[in-house]
């Protein structure tokens, strides 16, 4: 289906410099604002880091997308399937973790796409039976996300926004994990926001 990209800047419509020009500037916005949380965090009293609990390197997650928005729920659906990989990296800003992501769905002539690319930070609390019973972890994030939606009304739009999360999980005392993560996107495509909660089962590799 032909998407409706008229109403984007009239310089999208063309290929020329300012294109890349402009992606450049909102990524360097998106990844400066991941930086400055990080940083904040990284400077605050913390909780035993999860890198003594177990949590390894490659973590694959498949979930779903709740939609805080009524026009995201009528346009993608009140269950938006998603699915991310978080990489586990060196230390930098105070980030554990480098995460690649989708959330899509289309429903009634609608459609809803986000492709969050995140830096995080994960904490876990002190627990000496964690190999036995589990423990809970917490963490927080932010990055880009890559917007495409279109409504009902045959509106389309596309865009890259900010955005940040907070989220709590549980890691079993084995390769499994389960995670409640919330994240607010500054901006919406088409009248759609991404906002809302992304519930995801876990594997680590």
């Amino acid at each position: 289906m032909k998407e409706n990209f008229s109403k984007l800047p009239e310089f999208f419509r063309f290929r020329t410099p300012r294109v890349i020009l402009f992606l450049m500037s909102k990524i360097s916005q998106s990844l400066g604002l991941a930086a400055l949380i990080c940083t904040l965090i990284a400077l605050a009293p913390s909780a035993a880091h999860a890198q003594s609990t177990g949590i390894v390197p490659v973590r694959v997650k498949i979930g779903a997308l709740l939609p805080a928005q009524s026009a995201a729920r009528d346009n993608a659906g009140s269950l938006v399937p998603a699915a991310e990989v978080d990489v586990r990296i060196p230390r930098i800003l105070g980030a554990d973790f480098v995460s690649l992501g989708i959330q899509t769905r289309s429903n009634n002539g609608g459609r809803l796409r986000v492709v969050p690319v995140t830096i995080s930070r994960t904490f876990q609390p002190s627990n000496p039976l964690g190999r036995v019973t589990g423990s809970p972890y917490f963490g927080v994030g932010a990055g880009a996300y890559f917007l495409n939606g279109k409504n009902s009304g045959g509106e389309s739009d596309s865009k890259i926004a900010p955005g940040a999360f907070g989220q709590a999980g549980y890691q079993f005392p084995n390769k499994f994990f389960v995670e409640a993560k919330y994240q607010i996107v500054a901006g919406k495509v088409a009248g759609l926001r991404p906002n809302g909660l992304v519930l995801s089962l876990g594997r680590s590799f």
